[in-house]
């Protein structure tokens, strides 16, 4: 039977949308057109201009792919694919990059919203305490979604990014959904392709190296993150107002702040005159990797220890605004001139343990816990791009460059 209804997408055939489409035409739904899958990455990669729209019909079509290759039930074909429209439901603004300084969190308001969108789940047969479990992680059907390994949300992400940056070498999601198999303990890969796997992991590696904890893209993001928090301060606006926006709407909040650091890192960032690094703290061992030739950069190492304390740190976004204004007023700097452009702990980043089983034994195990070397190397990516990075207008680096040292001791005090 011929689609009766189909939306065309980068890299993906057509989607059959033909059972969504009163979802797909609910205004929660239409706002993801204009919500940045990568946010104000797109400065540093000009194709990342895709949005939570598309990877979401994305996600659709390797829905239902799965469900034709693994032959799913219809009831359980038709909630999984329900859930891939509505994963992502909850994200604001600029996505993960403004969530961290709002009230509540993506799956929340995911939540909130689901339940304003009922008449129009209702009308597409399906059921909003079903999705909302999904969501909550309270149903297994939904691992064939949200598995950090193998779920369609990450196999689409991967795949669309990597395309929208420019990236090369996707691994063949196709096969992998082929070869992947429900288990009681989730979502695991056949034996024989293993080394698929292996290097579905490696690409998420180098996809964070590379592409989302880019240095400058960090610096960016950060810059973003403190013009919203600084207004947000300044203002008796409820931060949870920012939910409802879409990078448009957010973008012209911007233009209209009063706060006077807000206003200056908004043109900054509209100009595209964005803060760099000035110093880097990096694991030991792994300073070798920052390219210093001809720039006004230090490079520390930083134990271990030091590294996981400051980013327990920085998860107070309050606490990190309070330590930016600090070290600009110790280096004779106006505030928000010296930032954070700073990445999560290194083993948050590492992809999850992966179930291999096999198709002729019970047999089953842990991926990471057996193949030792594979994660070594997953690890050793990781802590060759950590960094802890302070940024600072380019006019400013050399002099801040030359007050490293102290700069470093205020930080270590501040972090315990």
């Amino acid at each position: 039977m011929f689609p009766r209804k189909s939306i065309c997408i980068p890299a993906t055939p057509p989607v059959d949308v033909a059972d969504f489409l009163p979802i797909i035409e609910h205004p929660h739904f239409q706002k993801l057109r204009d919500r940045k899958q990568l946010g104000v990455n797109y400065l540093v990669f000009p194709g990342a201009v895709h949005t939570r729209f598309e990877h979401t019909i994305g996600v659709l079509a390797l829905a239902q792919r799965l469900c034709r290759i693994h032959r799913l039930p219809d009831d359980d074909a038709k909630l999984i694919q329900a859930y891939a429209m509505v994963h992502d439901i909850g994200h604001g603004p600029f996505s993960h990059q403004v969530e961290p300084i709002l009230t509540g969190d993506h799956h929340s308001r995911g939540v909130e919203r689901i339940l304003d969108m009922k008449d129009a789940i209702e009308a597409c047969g399906c059921d909003c305490e079903q999705l909302i479990q999904m969501l909550q992680g309270d149903n297994p059907l939904a691992k064939w979604i949200s598995d950090r390994n193998l779920g369609a949300d990450k196999l689409d992400y991967l795949m669309r990014d990597a395309l929208h940056i420019g990236f090369h070498g996707t691994p063949d999601i196709e096969k992998i959904q082929f070869y992947t198999r429900q288990v009681p303990q989730g979502l695991a890969i056949e034996q024989k392709f293993i080394e698929d796997a292996k290097q579905l992991q490696k690409f998420y590696s180098y996809l964070h190296q590379h592409g989302y904890l880019n240095k400058t893209a960090l610096a960016a993001q950060r810059m973003l993150q403190r013009a919203v928090q600084q207004e947000l301060m300044q203002s008796s606006q409820d931060p949870a107002q920012l939910w409802d926006m879409t990078d448009q709407e957010l973008h012209a909040w911007l233009y209209d702040v009063k706060a006077k650091v807000s206003k200056k890192l908004a043109r900054k960032l509209f100009e595209r005159d964005l803060h760099k690094t000035f110093l880097a703290l990096k694991p030991p061992q792994y300073e070798y990797v920052e390219r210093v030739v001809d720039k006004p950069i230090v490079v520390n190492q930083w134990s271990k220890a030091e590294l996981r304390r400051f980013s327990e740190f920085a998860n107070d976004t309050q606490k990190l605004l309070e330590l930016e204004d600090k070290l600009a007023q110790q280096c004779n700097a106006e505030p928000g001139d010296i930032l954070f452009a700073a990445m999560p702990y290194f083993k948050k980043l590492l992809p999850e343990d992966l179930i291999i089983c096999s198709d002729h034994s019970e047999r089953q195990f842990s991926l990471l816990q057996n193949d030792t070397d594979h994660l070594k190397s997953l690890e050793s990516d990781y802590l060759r791009t950590f960094a802890v990075r302070l940024v600072a207008p380019t006019k400013l680096r050399e002099k801040l460059a030359r007050q490293a040292d102290s700069i470093q001791d205020s930080i270590k005090a501040a972090i315990g």
